[in-house]
C-alpha cells in the first residue's frame, strides 16, 4: 500500500501535514500520508511540464499500447484493488468491484480510440489551388482534480483521456480517499510510462488544488467536485483564459408515470439514491410520483427502504455502505434536521443513525421525505446521502416543470410504459444523461456532463478526449 507521493517517475515523502486515511465504516486510520506541500505541487508541474515535449510526439499506438497495459494490469490486481476500495471508502464488494472494472474499461476504450480517431484529417476547401488540415493537438499540461466518492473511476475518466490526447498530467486526489489514486499511480509506473508524464499529488485544495490552477505552466484543468469550487475555480482562471472542464453535480428527478411497470419503477427509486450511500453527482434524489398511484407506490417504496441492509462492506447482507466521514454525516444529518423544522417537508423514514451498526462508521439511515412545496430548500439543494425527497405530480407537463426546476442538469430517469410519452419527455428534459426505464449505466463509449450548473463540457467517448485537445486549422498552396 503507497503512502507517499508519484512525481517525476520517483516515490518521495509529502511536504505537507500528516494525515490519517479513515476507513469510514470502522474509524481505523487505515494509513498516514504527508499531503503534498505547495512546493510538491511544483515539482509535479514542473516534471510534467519538461515531459510534455517529448510525450506529445509519441505516436498513437505508443499511447494506445501503455494505456492497454494499464487495464491488463486494472484487472490482475482486480482483487487488491477491490480490497483496498472498500477499506478505504467503506463500500460494499459489489460496489466496489463495479468501480475497479469501470477503470479498466475506461482505460481500455482510449487505448481503442486512438486507432479509430486520427489526430488529423484532411479538409476539401472547395477552392482550387489550395488544400488544408485540421489538426487535434494536446493542450498541454493538464491539472486533474478528482473528488473522494467514486476513487479511481473519475481519475481514470480524465487521465485516460488526457494522455491518449498526449497530454502529460498532474493528478490531485482527494486527501479522504487517496489509497486507491496511489496504487493507480503505482500500476501506470509499472507498465512505463515515462518519468514526469504522470504525476500524483494528494493533498488540500486549498493548497494543491489552489497551486495548479493559477499555475501558468499548466493549460488545462479538470474539476470534478461542489458547484462553489468549481464558480470559484472559474473566477481564478478566468485570469489566464485556461481551458476548464467541470463537473459539479446535481439534484436529478426520476418520474414515476401512472403506467410505469411498478416492480421496475421501485428497483431504480431505490438504487438511483441508496447506490454508494447516495454519494452519487447524478442520483435521483428528487422522485417524481403521478397522484394517481401516490399511495400505493408509497406504501410498496417504503417497504423497499425497509429491507436496505446498512453495515459493514465485509457483510455478505450489507446493500449500502457509511457515508465518507465524520465532517460529510454531520452535514448530511444537519440538512435533514432542517428538513424536520420546515412545515413544507414531512420525513416518512430514517434519517438518523440506524440501529445495530455499532457506536462507529459514518452509517446513516436511507431517508424519505415529502416535499409539499418545490420552494422547500431541501428538495433543491444536493445532499450527497442517501436522502430521498419525493412530489406528487398531476400532468406531464407539471412533471417536466417540476424536473427542470433546479439549476442543476446533470441526469434523470423516466419510468413508463408509452415510448411516446417517453419520447415526449426526454426532448423536453433539460437533462445530460436520460434513461428510460433504465438504471444509469455508464459507459466510456457515452458521454458525461450535464446542463445548466452541473458541467462545464463533457467526459467520456470521444468528447472527453476533444476537452484535451486544441483544433488547428492549417491551409497550403499546392505546387
Amino acid at each position: 500500500m503507497r503512502n507517499q507521493l508519484y512525481i517525476d517517475g520517483k516515490w518521495k515523502f509529502g511536504g505537507g501535514q500528516r494525515w490519517d486515511v479513515i476507513n469510514p465504516a470502522t474509524e481505523d486510520v487505515v494509513a498516514t500520508i504527508a499531503l503534498a506541500s505547495e512546493q510538491d505541487a511544483d515539482s509535479a508541474v514542473e516534471a510534467a511540464s519538461k515531459a510534455f515535449p517529448f510525450w506529445r510526439r509519441t505516436s498513437a499506438e505508443q499511447r494506445s499500447a501503455l494505456l492497454l497495459s494499464v487495464a491488463y494490469k486494472v484487472r490482475d490486481y482486480r482483487d487488491a484493488l477491490i480490497a483496498l476500495q472498500m477499506e478505504s471508502s467503506g463500500k460494499p464488494y459489489y460496489e466496489a468491484e463495479i468501480d475497479v472494472v469501470a477503470v479498466a474499461e475506461t482505460f481500455e476504450f482510449y487505448a481503442e480510440l486512438l486507432h479509430s480517431h486520427p489526430d488529423r484529417c484532411g479538409v476539401d476547401l472547395k477552392v482550387e489551388g489550395f488544400y488544408a488540415e485540421v489538426l487535434a493537438e494536446p493542450v498541454g499540461v493538464a491539472a486533474l482534480i478528482v473528488p473522494w466518492n467514486f476513487p479511481m473511476v473519475t481519475t481514470s475518466w480524465k487521465l485516460a483521456a488526457a494522455l491518449a490526447a498526449g497530454c502529460t498530467a498532474v493528478v490531485k486526489p482527494s486527501e479522504y480517499t487517496p489509497l486507491a489514486e496511489l496504487a493507480l499511480a503505482d500500476i501506470m509506473a509499472e507498465v512505463g510510462f515515462p518519468p514526469g508524464v504522470v504525476n500524483f499529488v494528494p493533498g488540500l485544495g486549498e493548497v494543491v488544488g489552489t497551486k495548479l490552477i493559477s499555475d501558468p505552466r499548466v493549460r488545462k484543468v479538470s474539476f470534478t467536485g461542489s458547484g462553489s469550487v468549481g464558480k470559484s475555480i472559474l473566477t481564478q482562471t478566468a485570469r489566464s483564459v485556461k481551458n476548464v472542464s467541470l463537473e459539479l453535480g446535481g439534484k436529478s428527478p426520476i418520474i414515476v408515470f401512472e403506467d410505469a411497470d411498478i416492480d421496475v419503477a421501485l428497483d431504480l427509486v431505490v438504487a438511483g439514491i441508496f447506490y454508494n450511500a447516495g454519494q452519487v453527482c447524478s442520483a435521483t434524489s428528487r422522485l417524481l410520483i403521478s397522484e394517481s398511484i401516490r399511495d400505493k407506490f408509497v406504501e410498496l417504496l417504503l417497504g423497499k427502504i425497509a429491507e436496505v441492509v446498512v453495515g459493514s462492506p465485509r457483510s455478505g447482507e450489507t446493500t449500502m455502505g457509511p457515508l465518507i466521514s465524520k465532517l460529510h454525516y454531520d452535514r448530511v444529518l444537519a440538512m435533514v434536521n432542517q428538513a424536520r423544522t420546515d412545515s413544507n417537508a414531512n420525513i416518512m423514514a430514517g434519517g438518523k443513525r440506524p440501529p445495530g451498526v455499532g457506536a462507529r462508521g459514518f452509517f446513516f439511515e436511507p431517508t424519505l421525505i415529502e416535499i409539499f412545496s418545490p420552494e422547500c430548500e431541501i428538495w433543491n439543494q444536493e445532499v450527497f446521502g442517501p436522502v430521498l425527497c419525493f412530489m406528487v405530480f398531476h400532468s406531464e407537463e407539471e412533471a417536466i416543470a417540476l424536473a427542470n426546476s433546479s439549476v442543476y442538469g446533470l441526469a434523470a430517469t423516466i419510468v413508463t410504459e408509452s415510448g411516446e410519452r417517453a419520447e415526449r419527455v426526454v426532448n423536453n428534459l433539460e437533462a445530460g444523461f436520460i434513461t428510460v426505464n433504465a438504471p444509469q449505466i455508464v459507459s466510456p463509449r457515452l458521454s458525461w456532463g450535464g446542463y445548466k450548473e452541473s458541467s462545464q463540457g463533457r467526459e467520456l467517448g470521444p468528447y472527453g478526449l476533444a476537452s484535451f485537445q486544441e483544433i488547428k486549422s492549417v491551409i497550403k498552396a499546392q505546387r
